[in-house]
């Protein structure tokens, strides 16, 4: 058996496919909302495509993976909305999924209920627990600089033109910032931080 027939072989198993689909899935997730590195692209890519050959040799059910992909993004939605009913649904679908993810025919093609159990539980505390403790500890900082540097003194590095959507540079204090306005801004002018919206501060001329 060549190295060939061997991944196959291996991709074609209905445990291994459903790992690499839920593995691909989250690997994408990341790659939308955290995008940069390349290598949640890279692996969200090579999951999905060995997924989507593996599952197109089995009895698939397309509700099953409806309701997984169901299932993370009311695990997304649940980072913003910060409510753990929303998890909970969240891990209810991925779950039902996982186990519909196959039809019922004559090669009793399954995934493994410990399997199954594992993804869910796993999942649910990856996006439920983690993501949310993550974004709670993002947003921190972002308040706490707001009320630091509003009002504060600065100047523009980078001119804030309408070819770049009014966003440049500001040296504010001892750092440089990335700062927008509602008009545009030469170099060297004196502007006024009014907000920050996450890394980006909102100024105004001086």
């Amino acid at each position: 058996m060549d190295l060939a027939t061997a991944i196959f072989s291996a991709i074609t198993d209905p445990n291994v496919a459903y790992v690499l689909l839920v593995l691909g899935l989250i690997a994408l997730v990341f790659a939308l909302t955290a995008p940069g590195t390349g290598l949640a692209e890279v692996a969200a890519a090579l999951c999905l495509i060995l997924a989507i050959i593996g599952l197109s040799q089995l009895p698939v059910n397309l509700a099953g993976i409806v309701l997984i992909a169901l299932g993370l993004g009311l695990f997304i939605l649940d980072i913003k909305l910060q409510s753990g009913y929303v998890a909970l649904g969240g891990a209810i679908a991925l779950g039902a999924g996982s186990l519909f993810l196959f039809r019922p025919d004559e090669r009793a093609v399954t995934v493994s209920w410990w399997l199954i159990a594992i993804s869910t539980i796993g999942t649910a505390a990856l996006f439920g627990l983690g993501l949310n403790r993550a974004v709670r500890a993002m947003r921190l900082p972002s308040k706490m600089a707001d009320a630091k540097l509003t009002g504060k003194h600065g100047v523009i590095t980078s001119a804030l033109l309408e070819t770049n959507q009014l966003t440049g540079t500001a040296q504010i204090g001892s750092e440089l910032w990335t700062v927008k306005a509602e008009q545009p801004l030469p170099a060297g002018a004196q502007v006024v931080v009014e907000r920050n919206e996450g890394l980006v501060l909102v100024v105004r001329k001086a």
